[in-house]
């Protein structure tokens, strides 16, 4: 009798733990993805529940637009596709949401928070007076941001992620008509749009 009332026993703890499993919010996975726009490859590593270790080497590209004064060269205009890398801690928060509504959770399609470090070597300009370096250099930015990610079925990818930062980088200046070279910060905004493919090998099922 006492044998019985184990195995009883037994089996029902067992079926609870598998009930409380198959209830269990789902995980993300590692993703890697060749872009297009915002040329290069991102590879997504998960280092714990719903939260990964995001790095990406892609072509930032950067412009300005700058007005002078009446004593000044009139307009000026830069554009740069400059080398960058950038990394990211992700945390994602809306997979339960997502799941019931039946959208798509995989290859982590979903909504994340995060913040960024990304460096651009480039000659471009961070101060008000719009003069080009001589040589490439790190341009710096920290920041956080919010973002989204959708990596469908047929392997088409979407990354946005906004947010805002501080930018540090050493450039030339003019102080009382002579030209400087000193480090400056400022704050600024994140915009980043990614679209291309996500190259996993396809679970088959």
């Amino acid at each position: 009798m006492i044998c019985k009332k184990c195995i009883f026993l037994a089996i029902f703890l067992i079926s609870i733990k598998c009930f409380s499993q198959s209830k269990k919010t789902g995980d993300i996975t590692n993703v890697a993805k060749a872009n297009f726009f915002g040329p290069g490859i991102s590879y997504e590593k998960r280092v714990g529940k719903l939260q990964s270790l995001y790095a990406q080497a892609f072509g930032a590209l950067s412009g300005y637009l700058a007005f002078s004064g009446d004593n000044g060269p009139g307009t000026r205009s830069g554009l740069y596709i400059d080398p960058a890398l950038a990394i990211q801690y992700r945390y994602y928060y809306n997979y339960k949401q997502r799941e019931a509504k039946g959208k798509r959770t995989e290859m982590n399609s979903l909504n994340y928070v995060c913040p960024i470090w990304q460096t651009v070597f480039s000659n471009a300009s961070i101060s008000s007076d719009y003069l080009t370096e001589g040589k490439r250099r790190a341009i710096n930015l920290l920041g956080v941001a919010w973002g989204l990610q959708r990596n469908y079925k047929k392997r088409f990818s979407l990354d946005l992620n906004l947010g805002a930062g501080y930018i540090l980088a050493k450039t030339t200046t003019t102080i009382s008509g002579q030209l400087v070279n000193k480090n400056i910060g400022k704050a600024t905004t994140i915009g980043h749009l990614a679209l291309g493919f996500w190259i996993n090998k396809k679970n088959r099922s």
